[in-house]
């Protein structure tokens, strides 16, 4: 029995194009045309097909009890055209499947891997983007909140996994991921390239500020420094990535002490005791840094806390003109816009909201640097 020749000898040319080797369509091809002569004219199970991709022809035999091959006859005058139509969706489905092999393995091998992305189209709270030649996902716990994403954009994101989709498969990406703003400071700074200078640790709140402790191992660079390059440029330039997010660089040191103290940047601590049974930092700041260290709703205590893995309990050591109290538990009003933030820190509230990061740091510590 012979099909169309040329709808199954183009079957062929497909092994130049795709991941499929002549053997592979080959094998499509006779699956398909078993299950269109199942389907048309009989159900048996040891019904074979041989097909000939050169001259696009096939043979369609049984295979008895004893191993001996039987030609069949098949007298359905459709039968050539509909078993071409099989062929081709049963390459189809390889085809498919091949591919998302591909974006699954491609998912599990980039992980943490920096890609150029463009934003092709949005389907719901999900946005699908073309990652590098690799079909991406940004979900709703991917993107950083309040960004404001429109089709052709181009954006920066980090590789998560590979992610089954229905018959399909897409690659899962993150702009909100800790491992962006490394690969970010990597991408900026020639010294962490080198090995020179390294994370030791990142604390990251998406859209709003992120901590980044580094370190230089051999003490012959400055880290910070680095980092934040001449004028700014280098953190700025990892900035501009991040929309309206705020990078801080800060300076980690093997002193548990000095290293919470440096984390509260940019306000300036005075001195600090270590409670290291309760594992709590107790820092004193001026009174007119109150606020700044603890930052807006607390954040800056919150994020110090977790790039540090310490409670913070953050004190004023002179006393508020305002009431006369003096620690940031205390109803004290600082001026300006630190009003707030300081009250916040009242009745308690630096202890709570350092206590609040301090406990996101034991379930769910500072990001360590990956390679």
């Amino acid at each position: 029995m012979a099909a169309p020749a040329v709808t199954l000898s183009a079957l062929r040319d497909l092994a130049a194009a795709t991941p499929l080797s002549e053997a592979e369509i080959t094998r499509a091809v006779e699956q398909g045309v078993v299950t269109t002569y199942r389907r048309l004219v009989e159900d048996d199970p040891r019904v074979r097909a041989r097909v000939n991709l050169s001259t696009g022809t096939f043979v369609v035999y049984r295979v008895d009890d004893e191993g001996i091959e039987e030609l069949v006859a098949i007298d359905v005058p459709d039968f050539p055209r509909q078993a071409a139509a099989a062929a081709r969706t049963a390459v189809a489905e390889r085809l498919a499947n091949v591919e998302q092999r591909r974006i699954l393995g491609e998912g599990a091998n980039q992980r943490g891997v920096l890609r150029d992305a463009i934003v092709e189209r949005r389907l719901g709270t999900i946005w699908y983007v073309d990652a590098g030649g690799v079909p991406g996902m940004l979900p709703p716990e991917e993107q950083i909140p309040g960004e404001r994403l429109a089709i052709r954009d181009h954006i920066k994101v980090v590789i998560v996994e590979g992610r089954r989709k229905g018959p399909d498969a897409v690659v899962v990406v993150s702009r909100s991921h800790p491992q962006l703003v490394q690969r970010l400071m990597e991408q900026e700074v020639p010294e962490l390239q080198a090995g020179q200078v390294v994370i030791r640790a990142i604390a990251r709140d998406p859209g709003r500020r992120t901590k980044v402790a580094v370190d230089a191992p051999d003490g012959d660079v400055d880290a910070q420094g680095a980092c934040i390059g001449r004028n700014g440029v280098r953190q700025r330039a990892v900035t501009s990535e991040l929309g309206e997010e705020q990078v801080q660089i800060v300076a980690w040191s093997a002193d548990p002490g000095t290293f919470v103290m440096n984390s509260l940047i940019p306000a300036a601590a005075r001195g600090v005791e270590l409670d290291l049974e309760s594992r709590t930092a107790h820092i004193s700041v001026a009174p007119d840094q109150l606020s700044l260290a603890i930052g807006r709703g607390g954040e800056n205590a919150r994020l110090a806390a977790r790039l540090t893995g310490w409670r913070i309990d953050i004190r004023g050591d002179e006393p508020q003109e305002s009431d006369g109290e003096s620690d940031g538990e205390s109803d004290g009003e600082s001026d300006g816009g630190a009003d707030q933030e300081s009250n916040q820190g009242s009745d308690g509230g630096a202890d709570q909201e350092s206590n609040q990061g301090s406990d996101d740091a034991d379930t769910e510590d500072a990001a360590p640097a990956e390679g």
